[in-house]
């Protein structure tokens, strides 16, 4: 199990050239950016045969899905404790499953040094997005010296080599979300007015999509969408939220619009059925745990291929949304 050390960390290294995303979609009209970053809804079949693909991927290199969960979830630790730029997170975990995806070299990636994976790629995400990235000895503190600076180091070389240096080419989930409301897709639509914990919880549960292999398979223009959708429907149902009913309307009538018109209606409900499933899921364990289950790991779902694990750093890291979010989905009635 991957430990966290408390120690300083120190926030100084070089970077890359600031590769902020927001930046360049703020530059084209919402027609433009999904053919200017190439994204299409995929079938359901689609989506299975990628995820049957990535399993695959893993188990070659004897790894399973629980495998990545738990290195993931630390990384969210790690990308909180630097206190680094939200997208770090999305481009890095993207780097990390990308590598898995198109590395052909045998014994290159285990269980072993997965965690040593995860770490680099989270550092090269930090040197493309960040101002200060941490040094790489904060990242053997973080792991518990389980690595050293030079393993680092080497794995970088392996891992911009096989991706051909391409580290952010498309938008993320994250810049996605912030798009809808900066380029004019909701119109009238200010994020500031949206009611408390909504964009928090949006960023926790993006977050918690990027664990979830089911759900990174889907495009982000289809997953953003689902999510603020999914959560419309929750906070209008919330009696305590009648103040912001107008402005929830609004939201809800653009992103239905938006849906139409990039005919992804099919594909946001299937979306939106299964981030409620794995947001569920973490209250249910939650429970267990907090009565007196040692081992967060339970079991696999083999329906879903969806590790059934408790996600101590990402629920501590967005501890009040996900509070607030555990209310209104236990105040609803079914």
């Amino acid at each position: 199990m991957v430990k966290v050390n408390k120690k300083k960390v120190i926030n100084k290294n070089g970077t890359f050239k600031n590769g902020t995303l927001n930046n360049k979609l703020n530059k084209v009209d919402n027609k433009k950016l999904d053919l200017a970053y190439g994204f299409e809804a995929k079938s359901s079949t689609k989506v299975q045969e990628e995820k049957n693909d990535y399993n695959k991927k893993l188990i070659e290199n004897g790894m399973n899905n629980i495998c990545r969960v738990i290195v993931l979830d630390w990384l969210i630790g790690v990308h909180r404790k630097f206190q680094f730029r939200p997208a770090t997170i999305h481009i890095g975990i993207t780097l990390f499953d990308r590598f898995i995806r198109l590395n052909d070299k045998n014994g290159l990636i285990n269980c072993d040094n997965l965690q040593l994976v995860g770490a680099t790629c989270l550092h090269i995400a930090s040197k493309y997005e960040d101002m200060n990235p941490a040094v790489l000895l904060d990242y053997c503190i973080m792991s518990n010296s389980e690595f050293n600076p030079k393993d680092m180091i080497n794995m970088e070389v392996e891992i911009l080599n096989t991706l051909q240096f391409k580290i952010a080419d498309k938008a993320t989930l994250i810049d996605y979300l912030d798009s809808f409301f900066d380029s004019g897709v909701l119109k009238g639509v200010n994020k500031n007015r949206l009611p408390k914990y909504f964009y928090s919880s949006a960023l926790y549960i993006s977050e918690l999509s990027l664990l979830h292999q089911a759900m990174v398979l889907y495009p982000p223009r289809v997953l953003s969408t689902s999510i603020l959708l999914l959560l419309c429907l929750l906070f209008e149902k919330d009696e305590s939220e009648k103040s912001n009913l107008s402005i929830l309307k609004d939201l809800k009538y653009s992103l239905k619009r938006f849906s139409k018109i990039n005919s992804i209606t099919k594909e946001i409900r299937m979306c939106i059925k299964s981030l409620i499933g794995i947001i569920k899921e973490q209250f249910f364990l939650e429970i267990k745990i907090k009565e007196g289950l040692e081992n967060s790991i339970l079991k696999d779902n083999p329906e879903e291929g969806i590790p059934f694990i408790y996600l101590k750093d990402l629920t501590n890291k967005w501890r009040n949304a996900y509070t607030n979010l555990y209310k209104k989905i236990t105040s609803l009635r079914t």
